[in-house]
């Protein structure tokens, strides 16, 4: 199964860098790339150290009831799930990241999923909003606007519902019976068991308040990013208005949702040129942009990454982990 959604990237990724690179004329894209401003990239890449770092506060705020973290912790964990990210395909991140808080801490594998779910929903949301209010403000192809309608609409129910079954365990409790019953009655109290480790972790958002924390901080770190995003423009004399960047920032990122291969190559680059291009940006420098852009959100995490892994001796095993430990209860107990 783990092979076929590698193929299933890594076709999906081929499929996008050739509709990238189709049109381009080689000789106009390395003359754009030669182009650009070394002092802009360099204010981009402070502007997402920002961003990574308010995610990382981010999720070390869902997780202070039942987990507390320091900042310096939350931050590291974070980096090398991006690196993990960036480096492998299938977004491996997300299971290193519980895989690592599991370890150091006892808390279930499950419980750390559930809150690393809350913060992709989050994540999604936030940038289908970016991009549908750069479209509502300035236009858009129709590719993008049928991008931000399914997907926001997506994103728009799963919030729904994660803030119904955090804020009412009770219709939480009930929906996991209802779906019990369909599980065979020997896999049943396994199958109970991790349901209810997942939902412990959904206890953190169950007031309002938590959302309103956790939504203010999820905005605050896809607007660093959108920064970063204009820093680049900037680096090559795009000229547009701020906030078509927040347009760029939210089709790039809400593209890596569908299948590819590591960091979202392929489909980040081609959703990024596709913003800017509708805005009059030439094809080959709109493509040397989103070329530019990406490497600028992945080379730095996983050199980032990787250099923390070798420091805390984890080896890079870590970026590996199994996946089955998540469903192993944790040390002493659920929690």
């Amino acid at each position: 199964m783990r092979s076929l959604r590698i193929l299933i990237g890594l076709g999906v990724s081929a499929l996008f860098l050739v509709l990238l690179l189709a049109k381009v004329d080689r000789a106009e894209l390395l003359e754009s790339l030669q182009g650009v401003s070394p002092a802009w990239i360099a204010v981009s890449l402070v502007f997402f150290g920002g961003s990574v770092w308010t995610r990382a506060q981010r999720w070390a705020a869902i997780l202070r009831p039942i987990a507390p973290l320091t900042q310096t912790e939350a931050a590291s964990l974070m980096t090398i799930g991006l690196a993990a990210n960036n480096v492998l395909p299938a977004r491996t991140g997300e299971i290193v990241r519980a895989v690592l808080l599991k370890r150091q801490r006892g808390i279930s594998g499950f419980a750390v999923l559930a809150t690393i779910i809350v913060e992709r929903i989050l994540d999604g949301l936030v940038l289908a909003i970016f991009l549908a209010a750069t479209i509502a403000l300035a236009g858009g192809t129709d590719i993008l606007r049928l991008f931000a309608a399914l997907v926001g609409g997506a994103f728009l129910v799963l919030t729904l519902l994660a803030m119904l079954l955090a804020m009412r365990p009770v219709v939480a409790q009930r929906l996991t019976a209802f779906g019990l019953r369909f599980v065979p009655g020997r896999l049943r109290g396994r199958v109970d068991g991790w349901a209810q480790r997942f939902l412990s972790g959904l206890a953190p958002m169950k007031t309002g308040r938590s959302w309103v924390v956790v939504g203010g901080l999820t905005t605050l770190s896809w607007t660093l990013e959108a920064f970063s995003c204009w820093a680049v423009g900037q680096a090559f004399g795009l000229g547009l208005d701020l906030g078509i960047y927040f347009g760029v920032c939210g089709a790039a990122n809400l593209s890596m949702a569908a299948p590819s291969t590591s960091g979202g190559i392929g489909p980040y680059e081609y959703f990024a040129r596709e913003v800017v291009g509708r805005f009059g940006v030439a094809t080959a420098l709109g493509t040397a942009y989103a070329l530019v852009l990406h490497a600028t959100m992945l080379i730095p995490v996983a050199v980032v990454g990787l250099f923390l892994i070798w420091r805390k001796d984890l080896g890079l095993s870590t970026l590996t982990p199994d996946a089955s430990e998540i469903a192993e209860p944790a040390p002493g107990g659920v929690r």
